[in-house]
């Protein structure tokens, strides 16, 4: 049974010297695909570190353009308050203008009319009456009018032309 012991004894010698055997073959390739993994990791961290120094300033320009483009909209923002106070200000001016220039249209409109329908009010009343009046007494009197004489008909322009040459 001894014999048996050492041949098993043996046989596992053997086989922990295969699997030692075995795990350096394995950690030799490891080591050699660890290698390449470094060198691609190298490329890769270059790469990177590349990219980064490239999109570092423009991160840096897109940060000034946004404060450049929140100053420009506040200041924008208090010019349309401005010109919309400007512009409801005008219309305002404009309005009171309109309103004074019909009120004073209205006024001048009545300081004309006033005399005016006094005058024809007055003439009515007292040229036409005198005009009715010398119309009667011609009727009355039996006078009859020589109608190709100027102004025989009566009107204002048989009257202008009848009328002296200072009395325009």
């Amino acid at each position: 049974m001894e014999l048996i012991l050492y041949i098993t004894g043996g046989i596992a010698l053997l086989a922990l010297a295969w699997l030692f055997v075995s795990i350096a073959s394995t950690v030799k390739s490891v080591k050699d695909v660890l290698v390449e993994v470094r060198g691609d990791l190298s490329n890769v961290v270059q790469t990177i570190d590349e990219v980064k120094a490239e999109v570092l300033p423009i991160l840096g320009n897109v940060n000034n353009i946004t404060a450049n483009v929140t100053s420009i909209t506040n200041g924008l923002q208090t010019q349309m308050i401005s010109v919309h106070e400007t512009i409801d200000d005008t219309l305002d001016v404009v309005r009171g203008t309109i309103d004074d220039i019909e009120r004073l249209k209205n006024q001048l409109v009545a300081t004309v009319e006033g005399p005016v329908s006094l005058v024809r009010a007055t003439t009515d009343g007292a040229i036409g009456s005198v005009f009715k009046g010398v119309s009667l007494l011609s009727k009355f009197f039996g006078k009859k009018k020589d109608k190709s004489a100027p102004g025989a008909n009566g009107s204002v322009e048989s009257y202008r032309e009848r009328r002296p040459e200072g009395m325009e």
